[in-house]
């Protein structure tokens, strides 16, 4: 029988999970936290959660360990198209907007992040849209996804989904840039090199690493698994990934409104997006 994730071990999971990675795990979550931490647990034939979290934090193979523990703890669910309005802001105003600053300034590309990419399917929306959008143009898309978790990681490099992944995309859209592979389907290979993938914690200021300044970023439903203070800190990493004069894109569910940032909302019908004002 598996043991019971104790209140003590419960406050120093939460406290060490919402330091390091920003996540939040309130009381509501506990037996939720138990089920998903009990398989590394059960792996590494420890007795008590307590031996496990003393694992996670100072064994010599703790960066690891600490990979396949968030693969269990984040939620990787996601869809190709998925907040269509959105989509529609970027394709028929935002892109537009950055390309034209873009050719003004010299530059032959856009940046386009996909932070919290999960299996690849928002960043791989990013790189078709802008395909079809600077097609002919002269201008070409740098897309980078970066996740938490390696293994949604790996899902994304491969460009292998079911259908679950195209529930709302139109036919026509799957047949032009995918075709089928023993059941699943594959992303055409065009579309997968103009997009590379990387690991990063959103909430350490050093996540961006060598990323280029970024013309648009998407970042959606990440931020409300976070606590107040996780998303204060991920949302000033991304205000100084963020290129001036460029653009973030949030989830429905989520908002900056509550806590200090440089960022400028803007608003279209369907649509409430931020701004990084030119400097």
């Amino acid at each position: 029988m598996p043991p019971s994730l104790t209140d003590d071990e419960f406050r120093l999971f939460s406290e060490w999970l919402a330091d390091t990675y920003g996540l939040r795990f309130g009381p509501e979550k506990r037996e939720i936290l138990r089920a998903r931490l009990d398989p590394r647990r059960a792996a590494l034939n420890l007795p008590t959660f307590e031996r496990l979290l003393f694992h996670l934090r100072f064994h010599p193979d703790r960066d690891q360990e600490r990979l396949l523990v968030l693969s269990h703890l984040t939620n990787n669910e996601s869809y190709f198209f998925r907040e269509r309005k959105q989509l529609d802001v970027m394709r028929e105003e935002v892109l537009p907007a950055i390309a034209r600053q873009a050719r003004q300034a010299g530059r032959r590309s856009v940046q386009i992040l996909s932070a919290g990419s999960a299996g690849g399917e928002e960043a791989y929306t990013l790189a078709i849209i802008a395909r079809e959008v600077l097609r002919g143009k002269g201008m070409e898309a740098a897309v980078t996804g970066v996740d938490l978790d390696t293994r949604a990681l790996e899902r994304a490099r491969e460009g292998l989904y079911r259908d679950h992944a195209f529930r709302g995309v139109e036919p026509a859209v799957r047949e032009r840039y995918f075709r089928t592979d023993a059941g699943a389907w594959r992303l055409d290979s065009s579309i997968r090199e103009a997009a590379r993938f990387q690991h990063g914690n959103l909430v350490d200021p050093q996540w961006s690493g060598s990323l280029p300044p970024q013309d648009v970023v998407f970042c959606r439903n990440v931020m409300i698994y976070f606590d107040k203070a996780g998303v204060r800190r991920a949302a000033d990493n991304l205000y100084e990934v963020v290129r001036p004069g460029g653009f973030l894109f949030l989830g429905h569910a989520e908002t900056l409104s509550r806590i200090p940032t440089r960022f400028v909302p803007v608003r279209r019908p369907g649509a409430v997006f931020y701004q990084r004002p030119k400097e």
